[in-house]
């Protein structure tokens, strides 16, 4: 499986956003979005995709992937991150979040074209604060016993000393496409050197084109 990337990692964790749809409103997306799924569990030590994407809880605000950006209430803002700072090609991005003016951190999008950002979709979610959690997976609280009993071994690993990285990847992971979209139903957790969760990244992108080609 391949790696993560260090940008969706790194860069995004947490989110939030703005505006009320108008009950008119037809987003322009060129690929048939995942439905929202109900929170529900698995078995323990199993990995579910669709229950970990399901149970996404951000400073206390519920979170499903994927989501169209401007399917958020009222009380939800957001900042586009400028494309050029960061290397962006159109069709990805990245957005700082707020609930009611606090901070909540950023996400990662897909379908996200200017003067089109509200067709947006977060597709990739990174959590590093002990006030949010992926399916229960906290960081600065779980360990790795925590992360093995909730949802199992994982599928790949990186475990060196120096620099010291320990990482458990879960699920399918396509790479990273033409316009810098990850394309993946996964979910990386890192490790410190005590064993503890110091990030959660989640990823839940359109896979269709991967798996037309397949």
């Amino acid at each position: 499986m391949k790696r993560i990337s260090v940008l969706l990692l790194a860069g995004a964790m947490l989110l939030s956003l703005t505006g009320c749809l108008e009950p008119d409103k037809k987003h322009d997306i060129p690929f048939e979005l995942a439905p929202k799924v109900e929170p529900y569990t698995a078995p323990v030590g199993t990995f579910d995709v669709d229950a970990v994407r399901s149970m996404i809880t951000i400073k206390g605000q519920h979170f499903y992937l994927p989501q169209i950006i401007s399917d958020l209430g009222k009380n939800w803002e957001f900042r586009y991150y400028d494309r050029k700072d960061y290397a962006l090609k159109e069709g990805s991005g990245l957005a700082t979040l707020y609930y009611s003016g606090v901070e909540m951190g950023t996400v990662s999008l897909e379908n996200c074209y200017t003067g089109k950002e509200d067709d947006s979709v977060i597709y990739s979610i990174t959590i590093k604060t002990s006030d949010s959690d992926i399916y229960g997976i906290t960081p600065l609280v779980s360990t790795i016993g925590d992360v093995e009993h909730l949802i199992g071994q994982p599928d790949s690993v990186d475990n060196v000393e120096k620099p010291y990285t320990h990482v458990y990847y879960y699920g399918i992971n396509a790479g990273t496409d033409a316009q810098g979209i990850l394309r993946g139903h996964n979910i990386a957790v890192s490790f410190n050197e005590q064993g503890i969760v110091d990030l959660v990244s989640i990823t839940y992108s359109d896979l269709s084109q991967q798996e037309a080609q397949g």
